[in-house]
This record gives C-alpha cells, structure tokens and sequence, in this order.
C-alpha cells in the first residue's frame, strides 16, 4: 500500500513538476514565439533551429506542434515553413529528459520545493520561481517513483506484464504508445521508464522500443486537433504522425548500433536511455531535413484537396 501511494505521489509530482515549467516558460515565451515565427522559418535550416530552441524553451514538442497547427491553418505560415518546426520541435523536447539524468537527493529537493512555494506568492518572482519548483518536483517525483518501483518489482503480476515488451519489440513500441497517451507527456513517460530501467525492469534494447513508442504517442494531441483543422493544419498533424513512425521503423533494425553508442557514452543506465531518445530524436529530423520538399509532396500525396 505504501508502495503505491509513493507511485501516485511520484507520478503527480513528475507531470505536475512539468506542467510549471510549461506555464511560467509559456507566460514569457508564447506571444513572442508567434511573432517571430514567419521570420525564422523561411528554411527548413532556420525552422530547424527555431524548433528545437522554442520546443526547449517550451518543455514541449506537442505544445508547439499544437501553436503551428493553429498558424498553418490561420494562413500565417505555409505548410511547407512548418516542416523546419516539427523536425525541430522532436529534438527541443530532449532538454528536459537530459535534465532527468542529474541525481539531487530528495532530502535536500522537498525543501527546496517549500521554499520556491513560498517565493511563487511574491509577484515579481512567481514565474521563475515557478519554473524552479517545476525542476525541484521532477527530481522528486523521480526519487519517489524510484522506491515505490524498487517495491513493486517483487510482485510477479507486474513482472509478467512487462515479460512482453520485453520478449517482442513490437509490444515495446504499443507500451511506449500507452503510457505516452496515458500521462499525455512523452517526457513523463520517459522519466517514468528511466526508472523502471534502473529498477532492473527493462533490457536496454527493450527501453529503446519503448522510446520509439513514446515519441508515437506524443503526436496524439496534435493529431485529434488536426482532424478538426483545415487541409493544412490537417497536413502538420500528419507530418509529426508520420515523422515519428518513420523514424522508428528505421530503427527498429539499427537499434544494437544505437546501444553500443550509448554504451560507449556513458555507464549509467538512466544517462544511457536519455542518450537513447536523444539520438534518436536528433537522427530522425536530420534524416529528414535535406528532404523537406520531398516530404512535403508526400505529406500532400496522402492529404489531397478535395
């Protein structure tokens, strides 16, 4: 029972400790972003760049692909400036998962959090104290997600569910999915999966799916707001979709050369799998980039005017 109450708190803290980053990041970011948008997606190059700074600022690949679709579709970008923004938007997102990998320990971190709690009612410091309590509940969302884990390994129940994504790579990619869908944040998911692996749960290989699968999920939101948007923003919508699976049926055969990289990068479990969604990320939009025309016609070839 303890264990899982650890689990609840761990996971509140984990998404809520994103959720502030997001909004004290949003609060001074957002309206800038869109005007400076036109201007520094001329390229694919510059959308590139501007992505992946403006999903890093944001703490969030899907926040911004939501902001783009809302542009495309009002006419204030093409669909083909958009495409910088989206291959960007999947490297950006990486920031946050990176940080994951530092180790505070939750002795010092919950009194941190009470203060920068504190520091949130003056009004003058309640957005970056805001953005600092984010990154305090991260970390201890983390250490409590840590022990509660640690526990629940021993019940066989939750070791026979993930015998699965274990043995086959395809129930890796459909668990990283669902778990993306179900705390609406591939970054969470991720952090959560960082954990499990230190906690022995997963293979590497095994945490490499379910990154692939992660990175799927996080185009749900974006998706169900394409569906109702006009051609082009449907067109944004299925471009992140497809730029995701893409990538991971690309990698699903060079995944040993992914973790011998990582390997070779680093000893430690949780910086080897943040290695993992890094490169992948990275790897996937750099791919892609030199073929943005190209994509663009075969994002058009299966969304077609009526």
């Amino acid at each position: 029972m303890d264990s899982l109450i650890s689990l609840i708190v761990g996971v509140g803290l984990l998404l809520g400790g994103i959720f502030l980053m997001r909004a004290s990041l949003r609060h001074f970011l957002l309206h800038r972003i869109q005007r400076l948008l036109y201007k520094l997606t001329v390229t694919p190059w510059r959308g590139l760049l501007f992505g992946t700074v403006a999903a890093a600022l944001m703490q969030s690949s899907s926040a911004l692909t939501l902001v783009t679709i809302g542009l495309v579709s009002a006419n204030y970008l093409s669909f083909y400036q958009s495409l910088g923004i989206i291959l960007g938007a999947n490297i950006g997102t990486c920031t946050t998962v990176q940080l994951m990998t530092l180790s505070f320990s939750g002795a010092y971190v919950l009194p941190c959090l009470a203060v920068t709690m504190l520091l949130m009612l003056r009004k003058k410091l309640r957005y970056p104290a805001m953005f600092l309590a984010g990154i305090l509940s991260l970390f201890a969302g983390l250490d409590y997600l840590s022990g509660a884990l640690g526990e629940l390994a021993q019940y066989s129940a939750i070791l026979q569910c993930l015998a699965a994504a274990r043995d086959n790579p395809f129930y890796g990619i459909v668990g990283g999915i669902l778990i993306t869908v179900l705390f609406q944040s591939s970054t969470a998911a991720t952090g959560v999966l960082m954990v499990l692996a230190n906690e022995g749960f997963f293979s590497l290989e095994t945490a490499a799916y379910i990154i692939y699968g992660n990175n799927i999920g996080s185009c749900l939101s974006s998706l169900l707001v394409g569906i109702a948007s006009p051609l082009a923003g449907r067109r944004v919508a299925v471009a992140h979709l497809l730029l995701n699976v893409l990538g991971a049926l690309i990698a699903l055969p060079l995944t040993p050369l992914l973790i011998w990289t990582v390997k070779a990068c680093s000893n430690d479990f949780s910086t080897q799998i943040a290695c993992i969604h890094t490169i992948f990320n990275i790897a996937s939009s750099i791919a892609v980039l030199p073929f943005t025309k190209q994509y663009a016609n075969l994002i058009i070839w299966l969304i077609p005017e009526k």
